[in-house]
Parts: structure tokens; C-alpha cells; sequence
């Protein structure tokens, strides 16, 4: 951190600060640094930019800018403030992207969302909301919401005509005597979701890929600032529904560390306990939507049926089996019932029957192994410079996770080790999921054995240490958290202000969104065949995607 800190000081900074045990936080007096201080950052080792979070503060006529930087291999972090006129004619600033491709979307949204341009970038235009917001920027809080939700005629107009024009730009750019095309792959491919790729080919030969994202697009993080602070936990736990309640668990992490509260240890161990379990769930519907794009469906069908085991538990726990609403702000909602150990322990049960079966059968399998090996590539050079996480990181060998590398909940009490692959292959990918659900099972085992103990021996009483009271009004102040969710890294960055009684701006940064930006780079090159196997083995959710 010393030579983070001495980069630092060679600027005219209004406060250098430590924030965490892994984190500065920094704000630069001029905007006019930011280029040069990137540029030292990186050749320090802060190689990879998370995201780009802008805060507008109207009243103040101020757009802040937050960058976070962060080091994957030596665990260093930095948070990076600036200021910009709020004007839209003067919101202006350097775009990263040249030095840090991984900023290249984060920027766009930017844009899109606060009308941020960003100078020298190398393609700015709109990203995830649809063409009826054209030329208007809806998180700025200025904006009439209202108004423009009731012009639906209009709007839907708007991206019906945009995309008709678009295929006639089409007709016109491609020459009609090759064999040049332009194919929407998606939104509604059975591989894709609700994700459309604009996929310009010459036959079968790809010559790029433009992901047109943003199809279930619900404004979360405007949201979330209608809602009280526990109710907001409906919102951030559909950031996707597939692990859900990790991003409930970063939410609550960030809403504690402003109010100053401190959760129990039982509520830690909880966490712990519905995070790989939710967990569990995702790479469930990970492995066997991977071979689902391989054309292959037996996997899905069995994955789906041990997973229904998992969700029994969350059902007997939280009453729903998928949006449990079973983290918030003190602790985790409900007590806990120890017959309910019962029904996990069910589902440990079927897991361990099965899981040499799927081993046998389709992480060995030489089909899935011939098809997969060598294709979608990722060096770990590239996991560094497009900001990528969770699997997609550790299947090119980068010892990467957040319950390790910055413990939260009961994590730093478990046995817990970096799970790798060396090649960066869809292969690894898929063995990742793989391997990391067994390591999940590992930590229930555990965390379900200490939970158990200590209500035995009456250090833990289930039924009344889950919640501490967290105050209706927050003061004012900002905080981030990250958590290690199914995909990877989510970061949540939280801004209050004073007596508040909701936020006044949460960014959601999610995985997805980088590893999506990697489709042209992965597929430019390759043929249509390859499309649904290298998507598949990103592991992308749209929930998150789009959020």
C-alpha cells in the first residue's frame, strides 16, 4: 500500500486515506491527473479496472466520478474519486479505456446512464437501456420518470424504428454479391436468453460480434433508491435469480458498515450457510447449460433434479425457493429451526450419491473435452486487463476469490483454498463450475457442523441471534462491498445521505458485464458453431448482465 500511497502524493489530492485492510481511498483536486495517475497505477500492478461508478449530486451541481483499481495478485485496491461539472455540456473527462480495455463498457454505461462523455474513448455510444432513452440520461435525478412512462406509444415507435433502421443500414453496408452478413443472433436463441448478437459473418467465418444487451433491463439501481433500505433487498436480489442471495449479502455488508452495526456470529455463519447454497443452485444450471449448448440436455435434467434438494432446504428456511428475501440489513431475516438441517442434509445426501456419476459421465467425457479444450482461450494477461472474475479468472490459473482474498461473513473461520485451472479453455471454464461445487458442499459441511456445535454447547441461539437492529435513518456517508458470488466479483458501492430512509445511489457492478464484453474478442475468428459453447462457458446471467 506504501507505494500506492507515494504514487499518490506526487498529486495534488484532497485526502489520502486507508479505507480497509485492502483498500485506499483517494480523491484528486483535478480531473486533469487522471490520466497520468492510471498510468503509474498500472505499472504498479493495479492492472485491472472494476468499474466506473458516477454519483450526480444535484444539489451540489457536481457529478462524482468513482474508479475502483485493483491488483489480483497482491490483494491491493484502490478507490478513486473526481469531480466534473454537472453541466452536460462540460461532464467531461479522459476515458481509461486505452490504458484499461476493462473500462471500455463501464464508460459506456456511464455515458448512457449520466451523460459522463468520455474523451478518446473508442466507441461511446449507448449501452443496455433502449432506444426510447436516446439522447437522455435516466439516473441522472433530474430526470422526469414519470413523464416519460407514460409516453409508451411513443417510445415503443422509437425501438421499433431504431431497429428497422438498422437493418436497413444494413442492406446498404454489406455488399449483396458476397457472401457478407449481418445475423441477429438472439434475443430469443435457446442458448442466448434474452441477449441479441449481432454477429457479421462471411459464411460460417466470423469477422465480429456486437452484443446488443439490455432486453431485460429494469433500472435496478434507480430502484432501489424508491425503497426504504430493508425494503431495497427485493431489487438487489434480482441483480439475478440464480444466486441471489450473495448480492443481498453485499448490499447488507455495505448498509451495516455505514449505520455502524455489527451482525452475530450466528447471522455470519447463516450467510455463509444460504450463500453456497444459492450458490450451489447457479452452477447447477452453469454445467448443464453448458452441454444444453452443445446440444446435449441429459446433464440439465439431472443437475436439475439434485438442485431441487438445495432449494427444498431454502424453501423450509425462507418459505420461497428462489427470491427468499432471506438477507438484510443487521443479519439474515429469520431464525432458524434446527429440523431444517434435516432437509440440508438431504440434499448433502443426494449430492454425494451423484456427484461421481457427473464426473464419470461429462466433466471426462471426450466429446465435451475434443470440442472444448482449445476454444474461447483466455490468457491470464487477459484476465488482468479486461477486469474479469470468479470462474472465468480461475480457469486461466489466477488465484482469485474475494472469501479469500477479503473475508466477509464467517469465511475468514473456514478452511478455504483457491481452486484453479491452467489453460483458460470453455473446457476449464466448465470444470471450474465443476470443482468449485464441490468446494461449496465442503464449506455447507462445515459451516452446517460449527452452526451445529455451538447451539449444542449454547454459545449460538437460532432462534434469536439471527438480526441486530439497523436504524431507519442512516447517516450520511458512502461505503463499498465486495462478495465472491456465483459469477464473480460484485461490488456494491453505496452513497446515503443525511437521516436518510433509502439510498441515495447504489451501483451494482456484476460479472457479466465484463465477460460478455469479451465475445468479439473471444469469437472474432471463429465460426458460428462456436457461438453457443464459448457463450455458455462465460457463465453469464443477463439478470446481471443488465441489471
Amino acid at each position: 500500500m506504501n507505494k500506492i500511497r507515494n504514487i499518490l502524493e506526487d498529486f495534488d489530492c484532497e485526502y489520502i486515506e486507508n479505507y480497509k485492510r485492502v483498500w485506499l481511498k483517494t480523491k484528486l483536486s483535478s480531473k486533469d491527473d487522471l490520466l497520468n495517475v492510471a498510468q503509474k497505477l498500472k505499472i504498479e500492478g493495479l492492472s485491472s479496472l472494476s468499474t466506473v461508478s458516477p454519483t450526480d449530486f444535484l444539489e451540489e451541481n457536481i457529478m462524482e466520478i468513482n474508479y475502483f483499481f485493483e491488483d489480483l495478485d497482491t490483494k491491493r485496491n484502490l478507490w478513486l474519486k473526481v469531480d466534473l461539472p454537472r453541466d452536460e455540456k462540460l461532464c467531461e473527462i479522459e476515458s481509461l479505456t486505452p490504458l484499461f480495455p476493462s473500462a471500455n463498457w463501464h464508460e459506456r454505461e456511464a455515458f448512457s446512464m449520466f451523460g459522463v462523455r468520455f474523451l478518446n474513448h473508442p466507441d461511446l455510444r449507448d449501452i443496455i437501456k433502449s432506444k426510447d432513452f436516446e439522447g437522455v440520461y435516466p439516473f441522472r435525478l433530474d430526470f422526469d420518470w414519470e413523464t416519460h412512462e407514460k409516453d409508451i406509444v411513443n417510445n415503443m415507435n422509437k425501438i421499433v424504428s431504431s431497429f428497422k433502421k438498422e437493418q436497413e443500414e444494413n442492406e446498404v453496408d454489406l455488399d449483396t454479391d458476397s457472401s457478407e452478413t449481418i445475423l441477429n443472433w438472439g434475443p430469443t436463441h435457446p442458448a442466448s436468453g434474452p441477449i441479441r448478437l449481432r454477429v457479421h459473418c462471411d459464411g460460417e467465418d466470423i469477422i465480429n460480434i456486437d452484443p446488443d444487451i439490455g432486453y431485460v433491463w429494469r433500472a435496478l439501481e434507480h430502484l432501489v433508491t424508491k425503497k426504504d433500505f430493508i425494503g431495497a433487498i427485493v431489487s438487489v436480489e434480482r441483480l439475478c435469480f440464480m444466486d441471489n442471495i450473495n448480492s443481498m449479502v453485499g448490499y447488507a455488508m455495505a448498509v451495516e458498515e455505514i449505520a455502524g452495526v455489527e451482525i452475530t456470529p450466528f447471522a455470519k455463519w447463516m450467510r455463509v450457510l444460504l450463500g453456497e447454497v444459492a450458490r450451489i443452485s447457479s452452477h447447477f444450471m452453469g454445467l448443464g447449460g453448458f452441454f444444453n449448448n452443445m446440444g446435449l440436455h441429459t446433464l440439465a435434467m439431472w443437475n436439475m433434479d439434485t438442485r431441487e434438494f438445495f432449494l427444498d432446504f431454502l424453501e423450509s428456511y425462507s418459505g420461497a425457493r428462489i427470491a427468499t428475501a432471506s438477507v438484510e440489513p443487521g443479519g439474515v431475516r429469520y431464525g432458524l429451526d434446527m429440523t431444517m438441517f434435516d432437509e440440508l442434509q438431504k440434499a448433502l445426501d443426494k449430492f454425494d450419491t451423484t456427484i461421481d456419476e457427473v464426473e464419470a459421465i461429462f466433466v471426462n467425457n471426450p466429446t465435451m473435452k475434443l470440442r472444448a479444450n482449445n476454444v474461447g482461450v483466455l490468457s491470464a494477461d487477459e484476465i488482468y486487463k479486461y477486469g474479469l472474475s470468479g470462474i472465468v479468472a480461475r480457469a486461466s490459473g489466477v488465484k482469485t476469490d474475494i472469501r479469500i482474498d477479503e473475508p466477509y461473513a464467517a469465511y475468514d473461520e473456514l478452511d478455504l483454498k483457491y481452486i484453479t485451472q491452467e489453460n483458460g479453455s470453455a473446457k476449464d471454464r466448465f470444470v471450474m463450475i465443476f470443482e468449485e461445487l464441490k468446494h461449496s458442499v465442503d464449506i455447507i459441511k462445515q459451516a452446517k457442523a460449527h452452526i451445529q456445535k455451538a447451539v449444542d454447547n449454547k454459545e449460538m441461539d437460532p432462534t434469536k441471534d439471527h438480526l441486530v437492529k439497523v436504524p431507519k435513518k442512516l447517516p450520511k456517508g458512502e461505503a463499498i462491498s465486495r462478495v465472491e458470488w456465483a459469477r464473480g466479483e460484485v461490488l456494491m458501492h453505496l452513497v446515503t445521505q443525511e437521516k436518510a430512509t433509502s439510498p441515495y445511489r447504489l451501483k451494482m457492478r456484476a460479472p457479466s458485464f465484463n465477460h460478455t464484453m469479451m465475445l468479439n474478442h473471444l469469437l472474432k475468428g471463429q465460426t458460428l458453431s462456436d457461438i453457443p459453447l464459448i457463450f455458455g462457458s462465460l457463465y453469464v446471467c443477463q439478470g446481471d448482465l443488465d441489471r
